[in-house]
């Protein structure tokens, strides 16, 4: 790490630095609340926490990272710490905690920790997960009865997986832990926004596209038509918004279907009612029923995970049935 950069995040870290900590958040100057595996946010104090700082550290990771930061200009910062903490911020006048404030910071840290592995069973898959009853999308069968069983097939296979939750449900957590089971001569390609995808095998390259400016005219979609360049086996990419839904949906139309990717959505149909939605908003004259089609036959398996209390698991495994239903009536 820069020595500069790694001496003004001490002060920040000091709250994230055990090996308990899950995630860090600042609402306001001077307080940062703070969430332990298992456990629920706690609030602690820390004068030094003030705005100017936030602002110094932002200024010096937009530096490190090539990206353009500014409290007015851009006042948006995501980026990836050295340990493979997810760092992202806001400041200035977006930002209010009471109802006088005119400005404020709001920074949040997700922690990463190597040494906390969590098996695909924590999810409750044996017990609690519903698979589709029928197959609906061509070439589409059951591996096996077991929900767990079936999952890690389509996945040896290289079929394409969408992981769907809620904020804080763990999806990426969930990517990289099946992303173990691709066959270990696999050529991996990830296209992420911040690096979090972890994947154990030799053959890998780790491509990163900011959603904020970043000094150079590098875009998603140029990325994509690299990466299908490279001869990946298969490609993860992180979360799909709506800055890189026509990428995602270009690796679909050049034959790429060997992809997993994850989307914020309650279920497996209004993840693909999400994908569809973000696609058409960035995209406003694309034939619908030409994307309803690809998109309703692109993926193997569609995972659904929710959060009960402090626990995550994958209440559905679905595959698209029901997408055309799903998607046009969220298109109205």
């Amino acid at each position: 790490m820069n020595p500069l950069l790694a001496h003004t995040l001490h002060r920040l870290a000091a709250h994230y630095a055990a090996g308990d900590i899950e995630e860090i958040a600042m609402n306001r100057p001077g307080e940062v609340w703070v969430k332990a595996a298992g456990d629920g946010w706690q609030p602690r104090p820390d004068a030094g926490l003030t705005e100017d700082y936030v602002l110094v550290l932002c200024q010096q990771l937009a530096n490190v990272s090539g990206q353009l930061f500014h409290p007015s200009r851009m006042p948006l910062l995501y980026a990836t710490l050295a340990e493979g903490h997810r760092f992202t911020a806001v400041v200035g006048p977006n930002v209010r905690y009471d109802m006088g404030d005119t400005r404020g910071v709001a920074v949040n840290v997700r922690v990463f920790d190597p040494r906390r592995k969590i098996t695909l069973d924590r999810y409750g898959l044996k017990e609690r997960t519903a698979l589709a009853e029928a197959p609906s999308a061509p070439g589409w069968r059951r591996y096996d009865a077991s929900p767990l069983e079936d999952l890690l097939e389509a996945v040896k296979n290289r079929e394409a997986i969408l992981v769907s939750g809620a904020t804080s449900t763990g999806k990426t957590t969930f990517l990289n832990a099946i992303a173990g089971y691709l066959p270990s001569d696999s050529r991996i390609v990830t296209v992420e926004d911040t690096r979090e995808v972890i994947v154990p095998h030799a053959n890998r390259v780790h491509l990163v596209v900011s959603r904020t400016e970043v000094a150079n005219a590098v875009d998603f979609m140029r990325v994509v038509d690299a990466v299908v360049r490279m001869t990946p086996d298969v490609i993860i990419c992180g979360e799909i918004g709506i800055s890189n839904a026509p990428g995602v949906f270009r690796l679909m139309t050049t034959g790429h279907s060997n992809f997993m990717a994850t989307i914020h959505a309650s279920s497996p149909q209004a993840a693909l009612r999400a994908f569809y939605q973000n696609l058409a908003q960035s995209n406003p004259g694309i034939d619908a029923q030409a994307a309803i089609d690809i998109i309703g036959s692109a993926f193997g398996r569609i995972v659904q995970i929710d959060r009960q209390g402090a626990r995550r698991t994958v209440t559905a495994i679905d595959i698209p049935r029901l997408a055309r239903q799903a998607i046009e009536s969220g298109d109205g």
